[in-house]
């Protein structure tokens, strides 16, 4: 039962809605934006961040606000975090597919193990949003079909209870799990975007020159697979591997 109470929990926490201040901040925004005041928009919406509120649509804008004014890397974060938050929509694979091909750094990936294919398509098969609705309804259906086998007083009525409560245990148990997945970021490694025009890339986290292997530019996006003190262990998607500085990049 704590289980269930815990994904209810995750449910209202994955689902910020923003107060009628934040409203008017966002909306203010959005009129900046479309009278091409760049600076004034990506204030409003860097100012409603700052006031903690987190959002697919609000990093979306952010994105094309930052987009507008030229700075590449920013506008790459910002529409990385909003993938994030709603993997699979289409403006923002063709934002960051546009972006991409404006990098200065052309990088092949390695191949993908299958596993870890499998594994991505599972978690990012349903939109967030839906995935919510997928929770709770299948507490309910387990909650009400349960009741209906208990207090049931036919057999009728027990038999279309039981079914409706193994159904309900089966999708919430698989959306459950994708979901806390999800909200607790299980399994995921940090990744990046380097914010800066172009930053060196070292062999340790040290500013010494002649440690230096290559130069990757804005845009570029890394995993980051550690951290020492102000320096970052960051691997690209070919696999190379090298230190930049954390004041370099934003973290997706």
């Amino acid at each position: 039962m704590s289980v269930c109470w815990l994904l209810v929990l995750l449910v209202a926490v994955g689902a910020p809605q923003m107060a009628h201040g934040q409203d008017e901040l966002f909306q203010q925004g959005n009129q900046f934006y479309q009278a091409e005041d760049w600076g004034e928009a990506i204030s409003a919406y860097e100012n409603l961040l700052a006031a903690g509120f987190e959002g697919s649509d609000l990093y979306y804008n952010l994105g094309n606000a930052y987009f507008k004014s030229g700075e590449l890397g920013r506008s790459i974060l910002n529409w990385e975090r909003a993938a994030a938050i709603q993997p699979g929509d289409p403006d923002l694979r063709a934002n960051l597919d546009l972006a991409g091909s404006l990098t200065i750094d052309v990088i092949e990936p390695l191949p993908e193990l299958w596993l870890l294919g499998v594994w991505s398509w599972w978690l990012h098969l349903i939109p967030h949003t839906a995935l919510v609705f997928f929770v709770a309804g299948s507490w309910l259906l387990l909650a009400g079909g349960s009741i209906t086998r208990i207090l049931g007083r036919s057999d009728g009525s027990i038999g279309w209870g039981t079914r409706a409560a193994s159904i309900g245990a089966v999708v919430l148990v698989l959306s459950g799990a994708n979901l806390v997945v999800r909200e607790l970021g299980m399994g995921r490694a940090d990744r990046g975007v380097i914010l800066v025009e172009a930053v060196q890339v070292r062999s340790a986290p040290s500013e010494d020159e002649d440690l230096t292997l290559f130069e990757i530019h804005q845009g570029t996006r890394v995993r980051i697979d550690q951290r020492a003190g102000l320096w970052a262990e960051v691997v690209l998607e070919d696999g190379k591997v090298g230190w930049v500085p954390l004041e370099a990049m934003g973290v997706i």
